[in-house]
């Protein structure tokens, strides 16, 4: 039986809309530049490299598993680019390298998790201090900032009358390219049957252990894309790149309406995520809050996340208690 692709919303995803409406509203309460078509258009760059790492991981989580050394594997990439600029390598020839070594070191975690057994959280959080030494071993503690423009392109180049930037067509793009792998390919379906029922999957013939390493390795490949989207942002490279930016990319994907524990989960509801962590992000940046601050909310909107599972069913629970209308004959 073909499968059909259901357009509609879910109550979750329509509750993220509208949610991001309304903290789009309070941002122009706190000023009167928000509105503003270039500050708007600007503050995507916000969410951008990070939504590219939140791809990746829904893709792992979705499977039942986690990985937190995205953002390591992102600076071993940002310190590559710089690498290969400063031996005046073309970005053209540079970046499939560098989408080969993060991409390894994704499966890298695969092999580990997926071959070895090991807990995934515990897997990446060794190689994630791991990847971010050799992101130093690398490029130095002292980074590099003089990158040819051709690098720079992705990352801070705009288009359509020098208003959209082009790091967020990139995205948007990726994000229906995974949406469709996700959603409509057989590798896709296979990483929802795994996240659902790991033991199910494998006695229907899945060969889980490959996939959860091709999963993996398709998740650094992302970090290495945004790596890219990075050093065009902000034309710099250091061993401490996005360092810290792990809170934010877990907190899209739960948020986003995917559970932690694999099998359920939407790209769309991911992006609208991060939709609203970006505007809540502009708002609370508009109003001078502090860092910290900002921090404490993203944790907050991250354990609402984890508790969506809880809270639907006991939703449900209650509506099956409540009493029913009556139909008319």
């Amino acid at each position: 039986m073909k499968r059909r692709w259901n357009w509609r919303l879910s109550q979750w995803e329509m509750m993220l809309a509208i949610l991001t409406l309304a903290a789009g509203v309070w941002s122009a309460q706190l000023s009167p530049y928000y509105l503003n078509l270039d500050q708007i258009a600007d503050s995507t760059r916000q969410f951008i490299f990070p939504g590219l790492l939140a791809l990746g991981l829904m893709i792992v989580v979705v499977l039942g598993e986690i990985d937190i050394s995205l953002a390591s594997t992102l600076a071993v990439g940002s310190v590559l680019f710089s690498k290969f600029s400063a031996c005046h390598v073309q970005v053209w020839f540079a970046f499939p390298i560098v989408i080969v070594v993060c991409g390894f070191l994704g499966a890298l975690n695969g092999v580990l998790v997926a071959g070895l057994r090991l807990p995934s959280l515990a897997v990446t959080l060794g190689t994630m201090g791991a990847y971010r030494g050799l992101a130093f071993i690398i490029g130095s503690e002292k980074g590099y900032t003089d990158f040819d423009d051709s690098y720079l392109w992705v990352g801070s180049e705009r288009v359509l009358g020098d208003i959209m930037p082009v790091s967020f067509i990139l995205f948007v793009i990726v994000s229906l390219v995974v949406g469709f792998i996700m959603h409509f390919t057989v590798f896709g379906r296979r990483c929802f049957a795994v996240g659902h029922n790991k033991d199910a999957a494998w006695f229907s013939g899945i060969k889980v252990q490959t996939l959860k390493i091709q999963a993996y390795a398709l998740a650094g490949a992302l970090a290495a894309l945004a790596a890219l989207v990075w050093v065009g942002q902000y034309g710099s490279a250091r061993g401490d790149n996005a360092d810290g930016a792990i809170l934010f990319v877990v907190t899209a994907v739960v948020l986003g309406g995917v559970d932690i524990n694999g099998g359920k989960g939407t790209v769309l509801g991911v992006v609208l995520a991060l939709f609203l962590l970006g505007t809540i992000r502009n708002g609370m940046g508009l109003a001078n809050i502090a860092g910290p601050t900002q921090t404490v909310v993203l944790g907050g909107l991250l354990i609402i996340g984890v508790l969506l599972p809880v809270l639907s069913a006991v939703a449900s629970h209650i509506r099956h208690f409540l009493p029913r209308r009556a139909t008319p004959k």
